[in-house]
C-alpha cells in the first residue's frame, strides 16, 4: 500500500515547472517571457487548443512567475519561495483554479467578482484560472464582461478552452488570445525518450513513435499511454508490445497489403482482411491506417526523402523501398479509392465485405504509369515511321486485325507490331464525327473533376456517334454507376471538345465485346515462330497490354 501511495503518474511527475520546460509551444512561451521581462502583463489571457498540450500548465507557470519573490532572470519562477510553494501545493489564496463546466452559473461568476475586489494576500496579483471557459452560461459570460472591461490593477484572468468558437466575441475581444497547437509525433517521441532515459525504462524507437502517433498530438495522452505500456510489458518495450497493449494494427500489416497489391495477389489480400477482422480490429481504423501508409509512400516518391515521415529509421527505410514499387499516379489513385471507401463504410451493413472489396479494387487497379509509358512509346514508334494500325472510334479495341496497305520498309523488317483493328467501312454522314474523334486522347485530357472515371473510360470501347447523340456502353454495373454520376460533366466536356451540343447516353452493354478472330495459318505460323525474347520492348508491351498481334508485311 505504501508503494501505491507514493506512485505519481508520469503526466504529473513530468509536468513543466518553468517556461523553458514547456514542450512544443515556443510561439506561446516566447511571447509570454518577453511580456514578463518588459512588465507588459495583460489583464486577461485566452489559451485555446486541443487537450493535453499545456494550456493549464502554462497558466500555472504565469501565476507563479508574476508572484515569485525572486524570479530567475526576472522571468522564470524560482519554485522555492513561499508564494511558489503555496501555488504548487494548491494552498495559495491568490491563485484560484475554477472548472468552468461545474461552476458555470451567474451566481458563481458573481462570487468571483466579489472576491476579486480584495487585493492579494502575499503576491502582486490575484489570478483566476478558469478551465473549459466555453462551458459558462450566457448570463455568466455577461456577468463577467464588466470586470474584464475595467479590472482592478491586481487582477489577472487566464481562460483555457478546447472550443474557442463557443466563447462569445465580446469576451475574446477583451483578452490576448494564444493558440496552442497539436504537437508533432517527433516532438512527443523525443520527450518520451527523455522521460524513459531518466526513469531507466528500456524502450525502442518504434515503440515511442507508435505511442506518439496514437496520442494524436497530445503530450498528456502520450504520457498516459506510456504508463499503460510500462504496466503491460516487463521487459524491453518494443513496437509490437505497444501495438498489442493498445490493440492497434502494426505497420507490418500495411506493408503486407501493399506487397500483395504490387504482386497482384488477391488471395494474400483476402487473408490479410481475414486477419484484420478475426483479431477484432476496427475496419474503419484499418482503412485510415492504410490511407496514412499510402500517404507515407507517396511522400517518399514525391520528395525523394523520408524526412516527412514520422516513424523510426528502420520503418523509413522500408518506405523508401516501397516507394520504388509504385508511381505517383498509382499511389494517388489508391489513396483516392481508400478515402472514398472509408467515407462509404459508415453506410455499409457488412464492413468486412467492404474491406475485401476495397482490397480487390486495389489489387486489380490498372497501373497508370504502365499505360502512360506505353502511350509515350507508341508515339515514339509512330514518329519513327513504323506503321501502327490503331483502332477506329467505331470499333472496340479487341476486334480482329485485318491486312492494310504495307508501308515501304527494308527487306530485313519482315513484321511489325500493330494494334488490333477491324475493317473500316465507309463512315455514314451522320456518324462522320466518329472517324476523327480520338477516344484515347479525349480520356487523357479529362479535367481534374473527372479524373475519378478516367480508368473506367479507358477500359470502355469508343462511343458510337448518331448525329447529335453519343452513346457510351459499359459492361460492368459498378463502372456504369460511376459514369452515370459524372454524366453531366462528361457531356459538357464532350460538347466542348466537339464544338457543338450533344446528347450523351450511357447504357449497359449486355453482350461482351466480341473476341478477336483467329488469324490465318501463315500469320499464326509467323507469330508462333517469333519467340518473346526476339520481340522489341515496345512490341512486347503492345502484345501483353493491348492484345496486339504481329502482322507479316507483304
Amino acid at each position: 500500500m505504501a508503494a501505491t501511495s507514493e506512485y505519481l503518474v508520469t503526466a504529473r511527475k513530468w509536468r513543466p515547472q518553468r517556461f523553458a520546460e514547456v514542450v512544443g509551444q515556443d510561439h506561446v512561451t516566447t511571447t509570454l517571457r518577453n511580456a514578463l521581462a518588459s512588465g507588459r502583463i495583460h489583464h486577461a489571457y485566452l489559451f485555446c487548443g486541443p487537450r493535453g498540450v499545456g494550456k493549464t500548465t502554462t497558466a500555472r507557470i504565469i501565476a507563479r512567475a508574476i508572484n515569485c519573490a525572486s524570479p530567475l532572470d526576472g522571468i522564470e519562477p524560482c519554485n522555492e519561495c513561499e508564494s511558489c510553494r503555496d501555488i504548487l501545493s494548491g494552498r495559495s489564496m491568490d491563485v484560484v483554479e475554477i472548472d468552468g463546466a461545474s461552476n458555470n452559473s451567474v451566481e458563481d461568476i458573481r462570487r468571483i467578482r466579489e472576491n476579486a475586489k480584495y487585493p492579494p494576500t502575499y503576491g502582486k496579483y490575484k489570478v483566476y484560472i478558469i478551465d473549459e471557459v466555453h462551458m459558462l452560461s450566457t448570463s455568466a459570460f455577461n456577468a463577467l464582461l464588466k470586470t474584464l472591461e475595467e479590472p482592478p490593477a491586481h487582477l489577472l484572468f487566464i481562460f483555457a478552452t478546447t472550443e474557442p468558437h463557443k466563447v462569445p466575441a465580446t469576451i475574446q475581444s477583451r483578452c490576448q488570445r494564444f493558440d496552442f497547437h497539436r504537437m508533432d509525433t517527433r516532438t512527443i517521441a523525443a520527450h518520451l525518450r527523455t522521460i524513459a532515459d531518466a526513469e531507466k525504462v528500456a524502450i525502442d524507437d518504434d515503440a515511442l513513435f507508435t505511442i506518439a502517433r496514437f496520442a494524436d498530438g497530445s503530450m498528456r495522452d502520450a504520457q498516459s499511454l506510456f504508463d499503460q505500456v510500462r504496466a503491460f510489458s516487463t521487459d524491453t518495450i518494443t513496437g509490437d508490445a505497444v501495438r498489442r497493449s493498445l490493440h492497434v494494427l502494426g505497420d507490418d500489416v500495411f506493408f503486407a497489403i501493399t506487397d500483395a497489391i504490387a504482386r497482384r495477389d488477391l488471395g494474400a489480400a483476402f487473408e490479410l482482411a481475414h486477419t484484420i477482422v478475426s483479431h477484432g480490429f476496427d475496419v474503419q481504423q484499418a482503412m485510415l491506417g492504410l490511407l496514412e501508409h499510402l500517404r507515407n509512400a507517396l511522400t517518399v516518391r514525391a520528395t525523394g526523402s523520408t524526412e516527412l515521415i514520422e516513424a523510426a529509421d528502420e520503418t523509413r527505410e522500408r518506405y523508401r523501398q516501397l516507394a520504388e514499387q509504385f508511381s505517383q499516379e498509382d499511389l494517388v489513385q489508391m489513396m483516392t479509392i481508400v478515402a472514398t471507401a472509408e467515407q462509404q463504410l459508415r453506410y455499409a451493413a457488412q464492413p468486412r465485405v467492404r474491406l475485401e472489396l476495397l482490397l480487390s479494387q486495389l489489387v486489380h487497379l490498372p497501373s497508370a504509369v504502365e499505360i502512360g509509358t506505353l502511350v509515350a512509346e507508341l508515339e515514339k514508334l509512330r514518329s519513327s515511321g513504323v506503321a501502327v494500325v490503331e483502332p477506329t472510334a467505331s470499333q472496340p479495341r479487341t476486334t480482329a486485325p485485318t491486312a492494310t496497305a504495307p508501308p515501304t520498309v527494308s527487306s530485313t523488317e519482315q513484321t511489325t507490331a500493330a494494334l488490333p483493328t477491324a475493317s473500316q467501312p465507309t463512315t455514314p454522314p451522320e456518324s462522320r464525327t466518329s472517324s476523327t474523334f480520338d477516344w484515347q486522347v479525349f480520356v487523357a485530357e479529362l479535367p481534374p473533376q473527372l479524373q475519378i472515371v478516367r480508368t473506367v473510360l479507358a477500359e470502355q470501347p469508343p462511343p458510337q456517334f448518331d448525329g447529335d447523340r453519343v452513346v457510351i456502353t459499359c459492361g460492368d454495373a459498378t463502372a456504369l454507376d460511376a459514369l452515370q454520376l459524372k454524366r453531366q460533366q462528361l457531356s459538357r466536356f464532350l460538347a466542348k471538345k466537339l464544338g457543338r451540343t450533344v446528347e450523351l447516353v450511357i447504357e449497359r452493354r449486355e453482350q461482351p465485346i466480341p473476341p478477336a478472330q483467329p488469324t490465318s495459318a501463315p500469320q499464326q505460323q509467323t507469330t508462333q515462330a517469333t519467340t518473346t525474347d526476339e520481340l522489341a520492348p515496345i512490341e512486347r508491351a503492345l502484345i501483353e497490354k493491348f492484345g496486339a498481334k504481329r502482322i507479316p508485311l507483304l
